[in-house]
């Protein structure tokens, strides 16, 4: 393992091991001994498990913001919900790993700032399919089976190498959300 890359390994081998056990079933003894280095190295370089969880989401996070960002600026008869959500697909595919894990593991959900953004990612879709800024019930219902439609696939380890032929999918579903 490269010295000037422990940061990278740190990041590495805690995904990994999120992935597998999840953030309260993984130690800083667990992470510093899968990286081959101490808790010393660990804390000199993350401060604390939380500051490892929060710098592992957000990347994706921020990636999903900008492609709603990007989306819901446009002026509304331009608005395309299946573009959105091919868009939104490409960044989960992108970060497979880390929607997978996300996707697992409440500790993220349960985090105070992580899963507001979350939360908050979730309702703007909600907006954004719906086209409305409160959507109905029936709109939220439908719109949270199309949100399943992204996630659960990569959660499962069940996305396809080639995300079009998932997002031809999806994209008929964004369509009925849009036509209620």
């Amino acid at each position: 393992m490269a010295r000037a890359n422990r940061r990278e390994d740190f990041l590495a081998v805690a995904l990994e091991l999120f992935v597998e056990r999840g953030y309260e079933g993984t130690s800083v003894a667990d992470l510093a001994a899968g990286a081959g280095l101490s808790k010393a190295a660990f804390v000199y370089h993350f401060g604390s498990k939380e500051d490892l969880l929060v710098e592992l989401s957000e990347p994706l996070l921020d990636e999903l913001d900008a492609v709603l960002d990007r989306h819901q600026s446009a002026p509304p008869a331009e608005r395309r919900p299946e573009a959105a959500l091919a868009d939104y697909l490409d960044a989960l595919h992108r970060h497979q790993r880390v929607a997978q894990w996300i996707d697992g593991d409440k500790s993220v959900l349960n985090h105070e700032h992580l899963g507001a953004r979350l939360r908050e990612n979730s309702n703007r879709v909600h907006r954004l399919l719906s086209g409305r800024a409160r959507p109905s019930r029936r709109a939220r219902a439908l719109s949270s089976a199309v949100l399943g439609m992204l996630w659960r696939p990569i959660r499962n380890g069940h996305l396809p190498d080639d995300p079009a032929s998932h997002q031809a999918v999806v994209a008929m579903a964004a369509r009925a959300v849009d036509s209620i």
